[in-house]
C-alpha cells in the first residue's frame, strides 16, 4: 500500500519539526514537504497546516488545520479543510487518526469533541471492539469475567457517549483513542 503523502506548512517550526517528528514514525505515511508556505504543486495530498495559513492561500490538495479556534468560513470557502484538530492538545494519536481519516476522505473535528479518560483496560476494551471481538473473547483475552468485561463495555459506552458498540468503535477512531 502506497503512503500517504503528507506536506506540512506552518510558521512556527517548532511545531512543525513535532508534526514531522510524529509522522515519520508512522510508515503509513510519508511527509514530502515541510515549510512556513504550501507546497507548489501536487506532491502532497494531504496538507497539514494553521489557520492563518489556511485564511491566506489556496493549497489546491485537502487540508488538516491545526488550531484552538474554529476554522474561518473564508479559509474553508478558499480550500477543502477535511480535518480540524486542537492545536494546543494535540496528541500524536490524535494526528495520525486525523491524517488518516482525512486521506479517506472523512471530515474530522476534533476540536468540538469533548475529552474523555478512558482507564487503560478501557481502552483496551474498545481495542478489542474495534477488532469485533465478542464479550467471550474480550473476557479470555483480558483475563477477567464475562461480567466484568459487560460493565467495562457500558462504562466506555457512557464515556464516548455512544449508544452501540460500533459508534463507540467510530467515536474511539475519530479521538484516536485506538
Amino acid at each position: 500500500m502506497e503512503p500517504i503523502a503528507v506536506g506540512i506548512a506552518d510558521e512556527n517550526e517548532i511545531f512543525r519539526r513535532g508534526l514531522v517528528a510524529c509522522l515519520t514514525a508512522d510508515l503509513s505515511i510519508s511527509v514530502v514537504f515541510e515549510g512556513d508556505l504550501f507546497p507548489s504543486g501536487d506532491a502532497a495530498s494531504i496538507v497539514i497546516t494553521s489557520s492563518d495559513l489556511a485564511l491566506r492561500a489556496e493549497a489546491g490538495v485537502p487540508l488538516v488545520v491545526c488550531t484552538d479556534v474554529p476554522v474561518p468560513d473564508r479559509a474553508r470557502a478558499l480550500n477543502r479543510v477535511m480535518g480540524v484538530l486542537p492545536r494546543a492538545t494535540l496528541k500524536p494519536s490524535q494526528l495520525l487518526a486525523g491524517v488518516r481519516a482525512a486521506a479517506s476522505g472523512l471530515q474530522v473535528n476534533l476540536l468540538d469533541t469533548p475529552t474523555c479518560d478512558l482507564s487503560p483496560r478501557n481502552v483496551e476494551v474498545l481495542r478489542l471492539l474495534a477488532q469485533g471481538a465478542a464479550t467471550k473473547q474480550i473476557s479470555d483475552a483480558l483475563g477477567y469475567s464475562e461480567r466484568t468485561i459487560k460493565h467495562a463495555v457500558a462504562e466506555v459506552l457512557d464515556e464516548l457517549g455512544a449508544r452501540s458498540r460500533a459508534e463507540a468503535v467510530a467515536i474511539g477512531i475519530r479521538r484516536g483513542l485506538i
